[in-house]
């Protein structure tokens, strides 16, 4: 399909991988002042979604990574105590949108959209709004003095701290956009963020196993995002990953 081939082409020009998930499936951003990223989630999550224009804003304590924030080294019993305290701080004020950088990564699918039965939203994103995670195989070791609080930690040490991970979790790809919970829209015990702006919805891929038709999700993409494409993932027939399903590209 030569369409498809122009496409990817288009892709690795605007500086991505050549291998995307959606290299074949659509155009990249037209703007290189945004980004499109990705977030994987159930069907009931994903529709509404669309539904209610908005993405939940995670908090840190309910992520999977069970270091999270918490990617200094703890040699010294002080750092324990400060990282930890500024970590508790965090919580209570911030929360997060976090996004992949691709989506044909099948470990994304069976950790975070029900087992390939979700949906996998694609979005563009504004650049300067998002910071990419850093993966290493070691902890970060910082000098803290002997009466240092969490309100003393440097701006460096934070962003390292809120933006380094395991490089187990390298597969993530993983991009965040940090929210003040004040500026969020609560929801009872919950925040969310308005899908405008500088977060367009741009797609939206059923996955492998995904039971709704394509049909019925393009339909209520069609009325709320009239922009966005919908198509279907499957199961790669030559390596292991997930790739879009030709028939249901449009």
């Amino acid at each position: 399909m030569p369409t498809n081939e122009m496409r990817r082409r288009e892709w690795i020009a605007a500086g991505y991988k050549s291998d995307m998930g959606s290299a074949i499936a659509c155009l990249p951003p037209a703007d290189s002042s945004t980004i499109r990223l990705y977030n994987l989630t159930s069907v009931k999550h994903a529709l509404s979604n669309i539904e209610n224009h908005r993405l939940k804003v995670s908090r840190f304590a309910d992520l999977n990574d069970p270091f999270e924030l918490l990617a200094a080294n703890f040699k010294e019993h002080k750092t324990r105590q400060v990282v930890r305290d500024w970590k508790d701080k965090n919580h209570s004020r911030m929360g997060l949108l976090c996004f992949a950088g691709d989506w044909s990564e099948p470990v994304m699918w069976s950790h975070y959209a029900e087992k390939h039965t979700g949906i996998c939203l694609g979005f563009d994103v504004c650049r300067s709004q998002v910071q990419q995670v850093s993966y290493q195989d070691d902890r970060i070791l910082a000098a803290l003095g002997p009466k240092q609080t969490p309100s003393d930690l440097s701006e460096e040490l934070q962003q390292q701290l809120l933006c380094t991970k395991s490089a187990g979790w390298r597969y993530e790809e993983e991009y965040r956009r940090f929210i003040n919970l004040e500026t969020a829209r609560a929801d009872g015990p919950l925040h969310f963020w308005p899908m405008r702006g500088d977060i367009q919805l741009r797609e939206v891929i059923l996955g492998a196993l995904c039971e709704e038709t394509i049909n019925s999700v393009k339909q209520k993409v069609e009325r709320h995002f009239p922009g966005a494409v919908v198509f279907k993932a499957r199961l790669a027939f030559q390596s292991f990953k997930i790739v879009p399903d030709a028939l249901t590209v449009a």
